[in-house]
């Protein structure tokens, strides 16, 4: 895998490329899934409602301020 900026896979991510939005995803799912936490199991519903909350708003990321 060729290394990228962080900025120009948010920029990919934002023009709807998938493997962008999937990069973005795997490298936040440890943090998803933290926060998705119930006692000792993952909630899946909430790690589903996070995932797809980020897809959705993934045109609102601001791919300059990771310069």
């Amino acid at each position: 895998m060729e290394i990228r900026l962080f900025s120009e896979v948010i920029r990919d991510a934002r023009a709807g490329d998938p493997d962008a939005i999937e990069a973005i995803l795997a490298r936040y799912m440890p943090l998803i899934d933290r926060r998705c936490m119930n006692g000792c199991s993952i909630d899946e519903d909430m790690r589903q409602y996070i995932i797809l909350r980020i897809i959705a708003n993934i045109h609102n990321f601001d791919p300059d301020k990771y310069k």
